[in-house]
């Protein structure tokens, strides 16, 4: 049995900007003051730390601090969700839906998540596609769990081994994602690792980072089946 544990942003879905503009509006809102990401990259990490990260940036520290992280995640979860309407360019990216549907077939795969995204965020995003459905919350793991998303994989094993198979071990779990981040952080439980190519890091840096596979995007469904469950 394979656990195949999927990013969200620039893996599955892009949002155009949209979660951005709205963490943004809630991170102002939540220190009572101007608050500008200066270029931040959101890519590969939590809510908590990307909240974290910008508001000390901004000068903002101390209990202020501490307060408003969740405070500006509350907020975050609130704008994004008043703007999923309106959303212009939000779009599945390639190959997405046909991959999750042969996944969904398979007795041999369970499909979950690990992202950076807290639970109530990754189901906005989600939901939005109307993909929920093709994953395991049980086995999934999300930034709400753990602010170091190099910790995730560890309670996506734990999670594992509770629900599958005592057993199991971290060669089972299969990561796939768009950052660097997602390449390194289940290298702790030896979990396979699948970059594609499809969200803010080049290829360039992605290779430098050793994946055991690296897509363009998931259009082909057979070579994405095939990087995902390959043994090795």
């Amino acid at each position: 049995m394979r656990i195949i544990l999927f990013d969200i942003d620039g893996t599955l879905v892009t949002t155009a900007g949209g979660a951005r503009e709205a963490f943004t509006r809630a991170l102002s809102e939540a220190a009572d003051r101007p608050i500008s990401p200066n270029g931040y990259s959101f890519s590969g990490r939590t809510d908590p730390q990307i909240a974290r990260d910008i508001l000390s940036a901004n000068g903002v520290e101390g209990d202020l601090l501490e307060r408003a992280i969740p405070e500006s995640i509350r907020l975050y979860l609130r704008y994004f969700e008043e703007m999923l309407p309106q959303l212009r360019g939000a779009r599945l990216l390639p190959g997405v839906r046909e991959l999750l549907e042969s996944l969904a077939g398979r007795d041999d795969a369970r499909t979950a998540l690990l992202t950076g995204n807290v639970e109530s965020g990754a189901r906005l995003k989600l939901g939005l596609f109307g993909i929920t459905p093709f994953f395991d919350f049980s086995l999934s793991c999300f930034g709400s769990d753990d602010p170091d998303r190099y910790r995730l994989p560890g309670i996506a094993l734990q999670r594992a081994r509770r629900a599958v198979d005592p057993a199991i071990g971290g060669d089972r779990l299969v990561i796939v994602g768009d950052s660097e981040h997602d390449v390194l952080c289940g290298r702790s439980v030896g979990a396979r690792s699948v970059a594609v190519c499809t969200g803010w890091t080049s290829i360039e840096d992605l290779l430098k980072h050793r994946p055991d596979a690296l897509l363009e995007d998931f259009s082909d469904t057979s070579r994405a089946l095939e990087a995902i469950l390959a043994d090795e």
